[in-house]
């Protein structure tokens, strides 16, 4: 785990599961997911296209606005499948269809705890006596959501950290933000005390680590881990109570949109790369890797392969169940802009104020670079709008 990556956790957490892919994997640093929800976030890793591309722009369930994702689009299931390989899906899907995932070209599918999701596909795995693939979808540490209750009795973990800022924070932030607080699900945490941030957070690290207990199920059944491929990632992050924020929603802080991205393959060297990456790369990487050949162009990149470094990743966000929001984010490795459609906008010098405390936006001595970064954000969106 990256020094970056760890900054973004609240507390220690055990994961030797985890280290036994960082084990001879390389390490990327600065990877982003395409947006910080849930669907709209797997069709990017399952596609290696953007959401407005996907069609998935944000959650496929009936409480929210988004579309699933269309058959017809070319993801690893499919991919996988037409080239050989038995293909089996085991966890949180999300992306309708019901339960036909065989349209999407898996062979299994299994669903549940994570625990019976990890068993199910351990199952499977020794089943197997040909190339597979396997994608598992653990939940956690979605359960975030269900906090325990009471929470002022929950233990806080030894080491656990609290958040750099709290609610006087939005003062200077897009009023989408207060209004999370203030109608949506950010109502719960509204009255938390200093404490109360320090059991969440403590909570959080404990699912996390039940989802490393989880990996090592499915790491036992694989025959070498030497011999095959394995990506670890995750869909986006949580606020965890910076600027007194919880869960996720109209907002695009570094806490919701850094993800981890392990990947472990024969012929990829031990190595920490700090390169800015997406999560439209996995599925392009994968199908590179196992030399599969993936039947179209996609947005992202094979990172086993040279290629030149962006300077830039542009991340989107576009609803919170039938809230419709949308933001444009541009972030590069100093800077981050995000642009509501409303009009707001945010502007954070991140080597000099990395807990996004200061909003720059309108500032003199910041307006060339607002300049800049809008000028390259608007020519990516211009094809969005």
């Amino acid at each position: 785990m990256s020094d970056q990556e760890s900054a973004l956790l609240p507390g220690p957490v055990k994961l030797p599961n985890r280290r036994r892919i960082e084990k001879g994997g390389v390490n990327f640093s600065n990877a982003f997911c395409n947006t910080p929800q849930c669907s709209a976030a797997r069709s990017a890793l399952l596609t290696g296209h953007e959401p407005h591309r996907t069609g998935v722009l944000t959650n496929a369930d009936g409480a929210s606005l988004g579309n699933g994702l269309p058959f017809s689009m070319p993801n690893v299931g499919s991919v996988f499948k037409t080239a050989g390989y038995r293909t089996g899906y085991f966890g949180k899907w999300h992306l309708g269809g019901g339960d036909r995932l065989s349209q999407f070209g898996f062979d299994a599918f299994e669903a549940g705890s994570d625990e019976a999701v990890a068993a199910a596909a351990a199952a499977w795995i020794r089943a197997q006596t040909g190339p597979w693939l396997a994608w598992v979808s653990f939940l956690n540490p979605h359960h975030i959501y269900e906090l325990p209750k009471p929470l002022g009795g929950y233990p806080v973990r030894p080491g656990v950290k609290p958040p750099a800022s709290g609610l006087s924070n939005l003062a200077g932030k897009p009023s989408e933000q207060r209004q999370f607080v203030d109608e949506d699900q950010g109502r719960q945490a509204k009255d938390f005390a200093p404490g109360d941030w320090l059991r969440y957070r403590s909570y959080y690290c404990e699912l996390v680590e039940k989802v490393d207990a989880a990996l090592g199920t499915v790491l036992d059944a694989v025959p070498s881990l030497d011999s095959t491929v394995i990506a670890y990632t995750t869909d986006h992050g949580d606020a965890l109570g910076e600027h007194g924020l919880p869960f996720k929603g109209p907002f695009m802080y570094e806490e919701l949109i850094r993800i981890p991205l392990v990947i472990r393959a024969p012929g990829l060297a031990d190595a920490a790369r700090d390169e800015l990456v997406t999560q439209t790369d996995v599925a392009p990487t994968l199908s590179g890797l196992a030399g599969v050949r993936w039947p179209s162009a996609v947005a992202g990149r094979d990172l086993s392969r040279p290629h030149e470094a962006r300077d830039a990743v542009f991340l989107e966000y576009y609803a919170k169940q039938k809230w419709v929001n949308p933001i444009r984010t541009i972030r590069t490795r100093g800077w981050k802009l995000n642009w509501y459609d409303r009009g707001n906008k945010e502007l954070y010098d991140l080597t000099a104020d990395p807990r996004e405390l200061n909003n720059l936006t309108g500032k003199p001595a910041a307006a060339k670079m607002q300049a800049s970064l809008e000028a390259r954000l608007n020519a990516w969106r211009a094809p969005l709008t």
